[in-house]
């Protein structure tokens, strides 16, 4: 009967511990073990994402060069904004090395973009999700 007795508060204590902790907040409780944005889950064995590993954590795209909802645009990371082609519709091929700047219709704060890799043609090496307004990374979509 002793046993049963430290037994069950040392099992809630052990099942306490390993629970995710939240904290109560203005806009309600926030897991703090969940991701927040501009947080970044590392996707590989042994290194970060593309975006860390070549600094492209914030975009230095100015805000009017982004393409508008629905429409995409090839952008060389290599190039000035002033030298990149205009906009275009989506789903038409990328250049190897390019990256595609998507603009959703449902994400009218954020643009995905999806690098294509330099050496296999039509490959998508990455996506990251960035915010329009700062350029910040928010979340990383794909890391091969």
């Amino acid at each position: 009967m002793k046993m049963l007795r430290l037994t069950v508060p040392v099992a809630f204590a052990a099942l306490t511990a390993c629970a995710p902790i939240g904290i109560e907040g203005p806009h309600g409780s926030i897991n703090i073990d969940q991701p927040r944005y501009g947080e970044y889950h590392q996707t590989r064995q042994g290194g970060g994402s593309y975006f860390h590993e070549h600094g492209y954590t914030q975009l230095n795209i100015p805000k009017g060069h982004y393409p508008p909802p629905g429409e995409c645009r090839i952008w060389y990371p290599d190039r000035p904004a002033g030298q990149q082609p205009p906009p275009v519709q989506c789903g038409r091929p990328v250049p190897p090395g390019a990256w595609l700047i998507q603009h959703p219709h449902d994400l009218h704060d954020r643009v995905h973009v999806n690098v294509y890799d330099p050496g296999r043609p039509g490959f998508i090496r990455a996506i990251g999700e960035f915010e329009i307004g700062s350029g910040i990374l928010m979340r990383v979509v794909l890391d091969q």
